[in-house]
């Protein structure tokens, strides 16, 4: 996420703390966001907010556009951290079009070309070394990268270039600022999805809620996925339920009886 440049930061992390896949989160308008009402009282338990997931982007018939869910699952409710909560009430304070129900909650944008430089990098032999765009932009600073983008907030994202030139270069990025994060160069935007659901599972989320925040239309879809994450030796489980069936020890002047019958 910090690797990210201003807005698309919100979109990763979003990504990773609802579990919405990519057409989702390029579907969702400012509208859909549902935040509680700040309280006043700090001691106060918040309340969660949530994402209306009611629509997705698509291409249709060669135009780029919003559709429905292909499932009655996929339109759902998911509940969202307080942190990321105020991410948002941050993000819309801040969103060009914050007050429009029905703008586009990220918008597409288009990379502009560098500027050409002086000074151009050779090899040994004297012959010019063109890098790679991904590795081009991925060197660049966040300020910088943000910078190289052109904004338009009135047209829904399309996620295969928001993925080439901000995700991807925003993973190499990442390794090469934290190399200790050990993030795999190939880290795919759907990753992020799978980090949601391994987040929840350590949360002990029930699946059949997991599968809901999800958009799985069963359970079974759920348990199948991600069967290594709720591998479990069950040895607190069977120890509690073998205690449901001992004998208490004498304690003090009780014996304790057996009820026949």
């Amino acid at each position: 996420m910090d690797s990210a440049p201003w807005p698309y930061d919100v979109m990763v992390r979003l990504a990773a703390w609802s579990g919405l896949r990519a057409a989702e989160l390029a579907g969702l308008q400012v509208g859909d966001v549902e935040l509680p009402a700040k309280t006043i009282n700090p001691n106060a338990p918040a309340k969660p907010g949530q994402l209306r997931v009611d629509r997705t982007v698509m291409v249709i018939d060669g135009v780029l556009g919003y559709d429905t869910p292909k499932t009655k699952g996929s339109r759902r409710r998911v509940p969202l951290t307080p942190a990321t909560v105020d991410v948002l009430r941050d993000y819309l304070a801040a969103h060009p079009r914050g007050d429009e129900a029905g703008a586009p909650l990220f918008p597409v944008s288009v990379l502009v070309a560098a500027k050409p430089t002086e000074k151009r990098a050779t090899d040994k032999n004297g012959k010019r070394i063109v890098p790679k765009a991904e590795d081009a932009l991925a060197v660049l600073a966040v300020e910088e990268a943000e910078a190289r983008l052109t904004l338009d907030w009135d047209s829904p994202l399309r996620h295969p270039s928001f993925y080439k030139s901000v995700y991807r270069r925003a993973v190499l990025r990442a390794n090469r600022l934290t190399p200790s994060a050990g993030l795999q160069s190939g880290l795919k935007f759907h990753a992020l999805r799978h980090t949601y659901a391994s987040l929840c599972v350590a949360a002990g989320i029930p699946p059949l809620e997991i599968a809901r925040f999800m958009g799985h239309s069963k359970v079974t879809t759920t348990l199948s996925v991600y069967a290594h994450l709720f591998e479990d030796d069950h040895a607190d489980a069977m120890a509690a339920l073998g205690a449901m069936g001992s004998v208490p020890e004498r304690a003090n002047n009780v014996v304790p009886m057996r009820r026949r019958g």
